[in-house]
């Protein structure tokens, strides 16, 4: 387990990965909430711990670090990409998936904004897929913008899982590396 920590004049934020239980403490109630349906759904379990000035520094710096954590995790051998359909109400999630080091993240969709706004929730995810260098593809519909947050967290949980499975001794890749 490695700690990753990022102390700025906005912001101060702890994050490890592979922790024995997941502990979640944004001062943010939605994203822990979010952080907490990523970890039991990815199989992932972290200790995140995030103080600030403004929300906003508080979920990109959250989103910077744990993707930063990602980002380091050994990948020769991973399965690289993963997908999911996740229902949830009123809502649907599409997600699909690479690990591949390069961080893209393409949303068709709209959120709305709800108990975080639309472009907070889009920063946070952008900022982790660039992070973690995760390629990401994300489809969203419903009306409740809980619930398709919620729906979109899930799908990205679950691809990630299904991304980091290990199945084999060698790189998924035609370049013998991932980056």
């Amino acid at each position: 387990m490695k700690k990753f920590s990022r102390k700025t004049e906005e912001t101060e934020v702890a994050v490890t990965l592979g922790t024995e239980k997941t502990e979640v403490d944004t001062s943010i109630a939605f994203l822990d909430h979010m952080l907490k349906t990523l970890s039991r759904h990815s199989g992932i379990a972290m200790k995140v711990k995030a103080r600030g000035d403004l929300e906003h520094h508080i979920i990109e710096d959250v989103a910077i670090l744990l993707g930063k954590a990602l980002a380091e995790m050994e990948k020769k051998g991973l399965e690289r990409f993963g997908d999911a359909i996740v229902p949830m109400d009123d809502a649907v999630a599409i997600c699909g998936l690479d690990f591949s080091g390069r961080g893209v993240l393409v949303v068709d969709g709209e959120f709305g904004d709800g108990e975080m706004e639309e472009e907070d929730f889009l920063h946070f995810l952008d900022t982790l897929c660039r992070n973690a260098g995760l390629n990401v593809y994300l489809s969203v519909k419903g009306k409740n913008s809980h619930h398709k947050m919620e729906a979109a967290v899930k799908a990205i949980a679950l691809s990630l899982k299904k991304a980091l499975k290990k199945s084999s001794n060698d790189y998924r890749s035609a370049k013998g590396v991932l980056d």
